[in-house]
């Protein structure tokens, strides 16, 4: 069976958000295939280790510091760090050792953040088919969220200019897969991977299926509509708000708002003010286990002002069998695709649905095919062999 290096920013217990989650996923699905996988990541430290039956050796960072535990740098430092990782000669020699040792048959690189695009040209040189998964904008933006204050129509030349190192590089990789149509097509845009074949496959966050969500506010007299993910501004959560303070007067008073995340006390606080002064019903719950939270709610709420590459919490809420509402930006559309009557474009169109949805006037189809975690596998076995 093919040997497989997995290359990534950081890796399990090393989380910070879904595409940690993700990469461990993948690791461990193909193992249970029967692919020889092996996986190597960035720490503050060298070790190699068995992960869950999956062997990751993690080296020391090469760089001004690790990007995964650094976020307080300032940007004198945040700018050496990101011209470094474009293309990082100063990491370049130990990856062709590790290389070397491995002799992978497949490269794929799930994070390129602290591994840096130059493993694409180590790679190539080996003769190693490469593959990278697109999980953010990080080979477009330093930022990786091409966001400032609405997002990006194009990049500023600031951008184009840290970032050529990466879009030379990937010239070297042989197969690009997209999470969403949406993020490989904005690197394409931008003439990233000429020579790759382009895929998508979604990630793979379908747990188990229910067919008859946990919680019905419609017979216990009050309907809950949620929010779970990271509470920032770039998340949308007033957007919630602002449309409750118009939902007709007779339905507001049955709805409650739950917020499961985590963020910045004082962003917090600005929007326990916004929910008061709009009469909005609402509790800030911290940190909270997905599907527990889930099976609390008649409808989540996704109202993202970026691009979200993906939004893995959709697919997490229709397993649970919770309707989701999402605003159509990023990869949500696309998720959403069989339940056009739940996407918004601003406060007024999630007025709409929550009007509509509290009546009883829109359903929503729980179709998921597309996000079976059997047929993610066999796109992956498919892509491998």
């Amino acid at each position: 069976m093919k040997k497989i290096l997995i290359a990534c920013r950081a890796y399990y217990p090393d989380i910070t958000g879904g595409g940690e989650i993700s990469t461990k996923t993948l690791s461990e699905t193909l193992v249970k295939l029967g692919f020889d996988v092996s996986v190597l990541t960035v720490s503050e430290s060298e070790k190699i280790e068995d992960v869950d039956g999956v062997s990751v050796q993690r080296i020391k960072f090469k760089n001004v510091y690790w990007s995964f535990r650094n976020t307080e740098s300032g940007p004198v430092k945040k700018l050496a760090w990101h011209v470094i990782d474009s293309s990082n000669v100063f990491i370049e020699s130990e990856l062709k050792k590790i290389i070397t040792d491995v002799k992978p048959d497949i490269l794929i690189t799930s994070t390129i953040e602290d591994i840096s695009s130059v493993i694409w040209k180590v790679a190539k040189k080996n003769k190693i088919r490469t593959m990278h998964i697109l999980r953010s904008y990080s080979l477009l933006c330093p930022n990786a969220n091409m966001f400032r204050k609405d997002n990006c129509k194009s990049r500023c030349k600031l951008c184009e200019v840290i970032t050529l190192p990466k879009k030379i590089n990937s010239k070297y990789v042989d197969d690009v897969i997209g999470i969403s149509h949406f993020v490989a097509d904005e690197h394409s845009k931008y003439g990233y991977f000429p020579n790759a074949k382009k895929h998508v496959i979604y990630n793979i966050c379908l747990g188990e299926i229910i067919h008859r969500r946990v919680y019905n506010g419609f017979e216990q007299g009050k309907i809950k509509i949620g929010y779970l993910g990271r509470v920032h501004k770039t998340k949308g959560i007033d957007i919630i708000f602002n449309a409750l303070s118009k939902v007709e007067s007779d339905l507001k008073g049955r709805i409650e708002v739950e917020i499961a995340g985590t963020g910045e006390e004082r962003y917090i606080e600005e929007l326990k003010i916004l929910a008061d002064a709009f009469g909005v019903k609402c509790h800030f719950l911290g940190n909270r286990n997905a599907n527990d939270f889930l099976d609390s709610l008649d409808l989540l709420i996704v109202p993202s002002k970026w691009n979200e590459p993906f939004g893995r919490v959709l697919i997490e809420s229709m397993g649970r069998n919770v309707p989701v509402a999402g605003k159509s930006v990023g990869g949500i559309p696309e998720l959403l695709k069989n339940n056009k009557d739940f996407l918004f474009d601003d406060e007024n169109g999630l007025v709409q649905i929550i009007n509509k949805y509290v009546k009883g006037e829109i359903e929503f189809s729980f179709e998921l095919h597309d996000f079976k975690t059997e047929n993610i596998i066999k796109k992956w076995s498919d892509l491998l062999m």
